[in-house]
């Protein structure tokens, strides 16, 4: 990723450094420019956050604490200065500057929306700047993967719940149809186990066919013993015969 930090040195109060006070803010600014230069950033920081204490709307000191936290990955507050300086600032370079590099921060934060948007005012303050355009078109770029991203991750989650309804209903159709199923089984009503029964007996229903048994069999019982009785009859008349 092609990032430019823009710093505002203020070369012009180098010629008049020494008619400033020490606790003048531009004067503090510029000692947090030195140190810049010989890396001695520990103490810029301090630097820049005094001018800002004397004077809240030091553009300047702002512009450049936000450079320093945005080189310690601190892009939180190094957005809260750019924020401040395109704010309190009247001119376009310095607007724009703090744009780019607002920008810049939302970049590393991965909040494409906000960096596109930045860049945008970037550009609105300095059409000419071509480092801006190339970050302007590359937070577009990584914003609508972003929205890709999102749209077919979403679209993946739906049909996996779909599928996962679909599942749950096929899996209560069959539990119903196997709960109803056994219902069947157990509650089958008294006069369907009397119809199979008749239609495994003729017609007729296991008790009826136990009844009609024992009435044959009493049939065949009174049939024998009224035989039996015919054969005694038969017997004692012949030997009237006889006697006669």
């Amino acid at each position: 990723m092609k990032i430019k930090i823009k710093i505002l040195h203020v070369t012009f109060l180098f010629i008049t450094f020494m008619s400033f006070s020490q606790s003048d803010p531009n004067n503090l600014v510029l000692k947090g420019n030195a140190d810049i230069l010989n890396k001695n950033y520990k103490d810029a920081e301090v630097e820049y956050r005094k001018a800002i204490s004397t004077n809240k709307n030091q553009n300047k000191a702002s512009h450049n604490l936000g450079n320093l936290l945005f080189e310690n990955q601190n892009y939180d507050e190094a957005i809260q200065e750019y924020f401040k300086t395109q704010k309190n600032s009247e001119i376009d370079l310095e607007k724009h500057s703090a744009f780019h590099n607002l920008g810049n921060s939302y970049m590393k934060k991965k909040d494409y929306a906000q960096a596109v948007e930045a860049y945008k005012n970037a550009l609105r303050n300095n059409s000419a700047d071509d480092e801006t355009r190339y970050n302007y078109a590359l937070a577009k770029k990584f914003l609508e993967g972003d929205k890709r991203q999102n749209s077919e991750n979403s679209e993946d989650s739906e049909e996996e719940k779909q599928d996962q309804s679909e599942d749950q209903n096929e899996n209560q159709d069959e539990n119903q149809n196997s709960d109803q199923n056994s219902e069947s089984e157990k509650e089958k009503p008294k006069d369907q186990d009397d119809k199979e029964e008749q239609e495994q007996g003729g017609g007729l229903s296991k008790q009826q066919m136990e009844n009609l048994l024992e009435a044959v069999n009493n049939i065949e019982k009174d049939l024998n013993e009224k035989l039996k009785s015919g054969k005694k009859k038969l017997q004692t008349t012949k030997k009237s015969e006889k006697d006669w």
